[in-house]
């Protein structure tokens, strides 16, 4: 009795003094003023792809499943159960009630009920200090605020200042409209909203009398009333019988709508709302790079627990750019070639993504798993079938480590290549040899190198165009000899280029070729390549599109970065060597798969195939695929078990790849045509040939060779200045400017020829060994001989570029000059190649 006086008297003062009470004590997690202002509620973060121009859902985020719906939504049903059940003299009090609470400790101690007396006003002020409470950064500050939200006389008077500063501020349909949106109905269900779909598969608006005393009814006591546990519902239908009761005491409804529902069972519809990334099935890992960049990016907030609390809670509709028909495609080819587990003991890996030239958006992002973030077998490693990890993405964003990107890592060098000065065309040792520590400029202290080539046979003196087509280590190598290492990783940087676990690149030779070193993820690759698709301008990747808050107020999501890094010639001419990867390089295969389009693409494959790649695309998209070993050491040659694109593990880079370019040219086709480059990055700066008559054979290969010449001896011819043995000529001639790596001829002196008269007409001549020759230089040659009547045709998809294929006489063959034509087959076109068939005077 004392205990109901004491509470009772405290009630009443502050029903009658209400400034009494909002003076006193007010701190802590729980401080209400008169300014309090209806709560922004925590609502469902949704995450949304297209699909055939139409949004769709992907995914929802929440601690509290919860959406806010206006007042005009809230049926008759609803608020006439929601006084029935909490208050019915709600419209005649002022925050607090003390005749109601009264009442309630009367009936509690008198007939030992339950009873309790908070008004709406004041169960809304404990509801906000509860959802505050929920945001804090630890468990323990979580706790500590629950239990002062929730507990003590101390509380109640918080509470009832809280509620009389609240009805000073809003109208009694604000309060009851905020209160509906704000209260729990069990687990993670909050507000009237949430708790009809979940409960009943309806809208808060067409819930019936019966269905909205039984929702009301769970609001007493959540954990033992809700309607998805079957042993609630005869206790639930007990209380939302009370309530009806109470409704038609105080004539909220009518005595035909009472027996009405009180004849209708208790039966749920329960229709669950999953949250987090798994509902997004294939599109899982996408869904968790997107989770990855809000809480990684300080553009939503300054911690990461504050940018988390926000995806939970903040109730946005985060638009993202992945296309879900390119993605079902992309899911498909992922399917048809690369299993989540290939034989026992391989945990093999597949991911592929997708970008847009020139924007960066994200249009797809699969990978061979299926996603499970739980603490299951999956991510404990005993099963490989499945997994948290995206493939895709780097470590931060909830990737790997990344993978050896191998080859793919050539385009770096080959752009650092060009903006050196040199030229597609310029021939260097595709042979390795073992390089001494100190060999490449610029490079981190380091051993000595031996590098292989990844078949017999391929090595030999080439061009750059064709080291690029057939991806020969040796070629690259030389080609790093006289570029400097630093340099070529900063090209990478420029491009994007960094390792998936966010550690410094190493500058040591290996990297040249892709080393382990410098793992980086599928995303990366694919950002790299596409800058050469957009002629040099680099654009970061993006997941989101546009983030659109509870409010409609807009939220500025991070954008792509996009600039030029690269001049667009040098991109040109990068695109233009990397086409030939496509159309008679290792990614021949792959060619069909972009239709009419121009495409290019390199394909990388480390040391026993442990790791493959195909990168490249169009001008409108770029995809990069991957397949290798998660973990272990498995040899992809020799894993067989697939039927197209080759037999093994190692081919089925080219079945995903193609199957997800196919798909993107059906929907943004590129263009059909590509610039030709220009000149200087064909040939390079050319360099003339030194003048070595007079010279022995042996001093003239070490000049040519020192001037970056091939060298050769080929036969001997009479002469009168010159001592038999030593070097007369060479073909090319001395002074003539030649790409760096041609091939030049020695022709020896036989020592001074016999007088002999004046051939006649008719008699024969020797025909010049022009084959390999610019065609400007072959043409000069053959004149020089005698043969002027030449004729030239054009193979445009031919070797490397107006240089002669084939020569009809053959080199070294007798014939007359009057009545001879040399017929010329020639790689290139004749409007490229016209300038240079004019012949040029000798030097």
């Amino acid at each position: 009795m004392l205990g109901i006086l004491v509470v009772a008297g405290l009630m009443l003062t502050v029903g009658v003094a209400p400034a009494i009470a909002l003076s006193a004590s007010n701190s802590g997690p729980f401080a209400l003023s008169e300014d309090l202002k209806i709560a922004k509620l925590q609502q469902k973060t949704r995450i949304y792809a297209k699909k055939g121009g139409k949004d769709v859902l992907l995914a929802s985020f929440y601690v509290q499943n919860r959406e806010s719906i206006k007042w005009d939504d809230v049926p008759a049903s609803v608020k006439n159960a929601t006084l029935g059940a909490e208050d019915p003299r709600f419209f005649d009090h002022g925050g607090v009630d003390p005749m109601g609470i009264v009442s309630a400790l009367v009936n509690n101690v008198v007939h030992g009920s339950n009873r309790g007396a908070s008004t709406i006003s004041q169960q809304y002020v404990k509801n906000v200090c509860i959802q505050e409470a929920e945001l804090l950064p630890t468990q323990t500050q979580v706790d500590a605020a629950y239990a002062e939200c929730t507990g003590g006389i101390q509380r109640k008077l918080k509470e009832a200042r809280g509620a009389i500063a609240l009805e000073k501020a809003y109208s009694k349909q604000e309060i009851l409209l905020g209160y509906l949106n704000i209260a729990g109905f069990g687990g993670r269900i909050y507000g009237i909203q949430a708790a009809a779909k979940y409960y009943y598969g309806v809208d808060a608006k067409d819930l019936t009398i019966a269905q909205a005393a039984s929702l009301m009814a769970i609001v007493n006591n959540p954990s033992y009333l809700r309607l998805d546990e079957k042993a609630n519902l005869a206790a639930n239908k007990i209380r939302r019988d009370y309530v009806l009761g109470v409704e038609l005491k105080y004539e909220l409804i009518t005595e035909a709508e009472y027996d009405a529902a009180i004849q209708t069972p208790v039966k749920p519809k329960i229709t669950p709302t999953t949250t987090g990334c798994a509902a997004a099935k294939s599109a899982a890992f996408f869904c968790d790079y997107v989770v990855n960049v809000v809480t990684n990016d300080p553009a939503f907030g300054k911690t990461r627990t504050e940018r988390y609390n926000k995806l939970q809670s903040a109730g946005w509709k985060i638009y993202t750019t992945l296309d879900l028909g390119l993605q079902s495609k992309a899911s498909a080819a992922m399917k048809a070639n690369v299993p989540a587990q290939s034989a026992p003991g391989t945990n093999l890996g597949g991911a592929a993504v997708s970008v847009q030239a020139g924007t960066g958006r994200i249009l797809s992002m699969v990978e061979n798993k299926r996603y499970d973030n739980t603490q299951s077998k999956a991510t404990t490693g005993a099963d490989y079938t499945a997994t948290s990890v995206n493939y895709n993405t780097d470590t931060a964003y909830g990737g790997s480590q990344g993978f050896q990107p191998g080859s793919t890592f050539k385009m770096f060098t080959l752009i650092d290549w060009l903006e050196n000065g040199h030229g597609l065309n310029e021939v260097v040792q595709g042979s390795t040899a073992r390089y001494p520590a100190g060999t490449f400029p610029c490079a981190n202290p380091d051993g000595p190198w031996s590098p292989g080539n990844d078949t017999p046979g391929e090595g030999g003196y080439q061009t750059v165009m064709q080291g690029t087509a057939g991806s020969v280590n040796g070629v690259f190598a030389s080609m790093a000899m006289k570029l400097k290492l630093c340099d070529i990783m900063k090209t990478s940087q420029d491009l994007g280029f960094h390792r998936a676990n966010g550690e410094p690149l190493e500058a040591n030779p290996p990297a040249i070729l892709g080393s382990n070193i410098n793992a980086a993820s599928p995303l990366t690759m694919a950002s790299a390549y596409a800058t050469i698709a957009n002629k040099g301008i680099f654009c970061s990747s993006v997941a989101i599109d546009k983030i659109v808050s509870s409010d409609g107020s807009k939220v500025t999501p991070p954008a792509a970065d996009c600039h030029r890094v690269l001049p667009e010639d040098v991109s040109i001419a990068v695109g233009y060597a990397l086409h030939g990867v496509l159309t008679g390089g290792t990614a021949s295969i792959d060619r069909p798969a972009l239709g009419g389009a121009w495409g290019f693409a390199k394909t990388g494959t480390t040391d026993f195939a442990h790791s493959t790649w195909v990168v490249g695309g169009s001008t409108k998209t770029v995809t990069a695929a991957w397949v290798g070993n998660v973990s272990g050491d498995a040899n992809l040659r020799l894993i067989k078990g697939w039927s197209s694109y080759g037999n093994s593990a190692a081919d089925a880079r080219h079945g995903l790849w193609s199957g997800i370019m196919a798909a993107n040219e059906a929907k943004y086709p590129g263009d059909t045509s590509w610039p030709q480059p220009a000149s200087q990055f064909l040939y390079g700066q050319k360099i003339p040939v030194p003048d070595v008559s007079g010279k022995s054979v042996s001093q003239a290969k070490q000049i040519l060779k020192a001037a970056g010449f091939q060298v050769k001896t080929g036969g001997s011819t009479p002469s009168d200045t010159i001592p038999a043995g030593s070097v007369v000529s060479t073909d090319p001639a001395s002074g003539s400017s030649v790409v760096a790596g041609t091939l030049i001829t020695l022709t020896k002196s036989s020592g001074q020829a016999p007088t002999q008269p004046t051939p006649a007409p008719g008699a024969t001549a020797t025909v010049p060994v022009v084959q390999g020759a610019p065609i400007a230089q072959a043409i000069q040659t053959l004149a020089g001989a005698g043969f002027t009547n030449v004729n030239v045709t054009w193979a445009p998809q031919g070797g490397a570029l107006c240089l002669v294929m084939q020569q009809t006489p053959g080199g070294n063959t007798p014939a007359d000059p009057n009545a001879t034509t040399v017929q010329l087959s020639v790689a290139g076109d004749q409007n490229t190649c016209q300038a240079q068939q004019q012949p040029q005077p000798q030097q």
